[in-house]
């Protein structure tokens, strides 16, 4: 069995399957890793899920920024009319995209853990203010119950909510929506930090464009970090660059015409092919 990893695929089908087809990809016996934001910005985000539905046993996905937004239209929220939102909404007309929400898209974590390998993956990385592995676990179970839940209505309009935003995690002390936003934020949107740790929202740029009062995620120390590696999409300014050994991040871009990454765990290498916008 061989372990692929590949970036944030945003809707580009063609291209994903050109990476598998590259490695001979068999669902049968290999695994698939993806970084979350599977839909959105690209042609073809229907037939991505379709894929991943149909072979959904052989892959490992987390939830990004992106496939919650679809998850929240999709429980009812209004559409806040944002540029990318036309696309969704016409996922969302498709009943046999609705049957994947509900079936399978919605179930899927925000963070994936093999201890065997040493790896763990989420959409953004991982806060500095989480510093073992117990909490990682704690806190994406936590959101994985509220997206099933009957309320999660609820819950996705408290994530679009600006007085439920929050930057530190206050030692565990957090709770309601506070917790369940600051959770969201820390694994689907976060790039930098402040030295303290606490999250700083806004700043999106390549580290060496960006002031010195902030810091990449990546580089404030944390005991996780030590212990296994870390893979991560969502940054594409960073283009596989920047972080320290045992931290990667595979969004290179493709959605913004720069290329689609995918590494190959056991074997060490990776595969890119270019993307058209």
């Amino acid at each position: 069995m061989t372990t692929y990893i590949i970036g944030d695929v945003h809707g580009y089908y063609n291209e994903f399957l050109y990476l598998l087809n590259k490695v001979n990809f068999n669902y049968k016996k290999d695994q698939l890793w993806i970084t979350g934001d599977i839909i959105a910005r690209g042609p073809d985000s229907d037939k991505i899920l379709f894929y991943l539905y149909n072979i959904q046993e052989s892959v490992k996905l987390v939830l990004g920024n992106h496939d919650l937004y679809l998850l929240a239209l999709h429980s009812g929220i209004p559409n806040t009319g944002t540029i990318y939102d036309q696309k969704i909404l016409e996922l969302l007309a498709n009943k046999k995209i609705s049957i994947i929400v509900d079936n399978w898209l919605k179930y899927q974590p925000l963070i994936q853990i093999n201890k065997e390998k040493k790896i763990i993956m989420t959409h953004a990385g991982i806060t500095p203010q989480w510093n073992n592995i117990d909490i990682l676990k704690s806190v994406s179970r936590e959101v994985k119950n509220i997206l099933i839940s009957k309320n999660n209505k609820i819950f996705f309009a408290s994530m679009y909510n600006q007085k439920y935003q929050i930057n530190n995690w206050n030692n565990n002390k957090l709770t309601g929506f506070k917790r369940f936003n600051f959770i969201i934020n820390s694994l689907t949107k976060m790039r930098y930090c402040y030295p303290d740790g606490t999250l700083e929202m806004i700043t999106k740029g390549e580290p060496k464009n960006v002031s010195q009062l902030l810091k990449p995620w990546f580089l404030i120390p944390n005991d996780i970090y030590k212990k296994y590696t870390i893979l991560f999409g969502h940054w594409s300014s960073l283009n596989g660059r920047y972080t320290p050994p045992h931290i990667m991040g595979l969004d290179t871009g493709c959605c913004w015409g720069n290329k689609l990454t995918m590494f190959s765990w056991e074997n060490k290498k990776f595969y890119t092919k270019n993307c058209k916008i």
